[in-house]
């Protein structure tokens, strides 16, 4: 009964993988110490430059827009190197979970390939596609944990596609 339930599981984490990425992400990767001060420093200007005359003391107002100018390029630049770290971590977290449980996919399909999921009484007939449901097990009036992987994968797909 567990198998059902974690495959399931597993199915739903694949299928909604691209979606808890970036849930997690920004939780994960905020912004840099850098970057935040810079922020702080422009901000702080801008209020100064808006107690500025610009007619009264126009060279003092030109020199604290130079600095916000030179501020403003700088945290532009530590913006870039945050957003490449953003990216690594972005995919390594997307296709290194994708990559994990798609061998969790693999250990349970390649070890209870021959265990059924379900098996149900005589009174049902799967016939013409019972070969292929209970494919490798042979069990008559059963579902293989194959074929189960194979509709969970399919209904998790097709629900996350539904999702936005």
């Amino acid at each position: 009964m567990y198998l059902i339930f974690v495959i399931s599981l597993l199915s739903l984490l694949m299928a909604f993988a691209s979606k808890l990425t970036k849930i997690i992400l920004p939780l994960v990767c905020g912004d840099s110490a850098e970057v935040r001060a810079r922020r702080k420093e422009i901000a702080k200007l801008r209020t100064e430059l808006g107690n500025i005359s610009m007619r009264e003391e126009y060279t003092k107002y030109v020199k604290c827009e130079r600095e916000i100018g030179k501020l403003e390029m700088s945290l532009n630049e530590a913006k870039g190197r945050d957003n490449v770290k953003r990216v690594a971590l972005e995919y390594g977290l997307h296709y290194g979970g994708l990559g994990v449980l798609g061998l969790c996919m693999m250990y349970i399909s390649i070890f209870y390939r021959y265990s059924t999921v379900i098996v149900f009484g005589d009174n049902f007939n799967f016939e013409p596609f019972g070969g292929f449901i209970n494919f490798p097990t042979k069990v008559p009036n059963s579902i293989s944990v194959v074929f189960w992987i194979v509709v969970n994968n399919f209904v998790a797909r097709t629900l996350a596609s539904y999702v936005k």
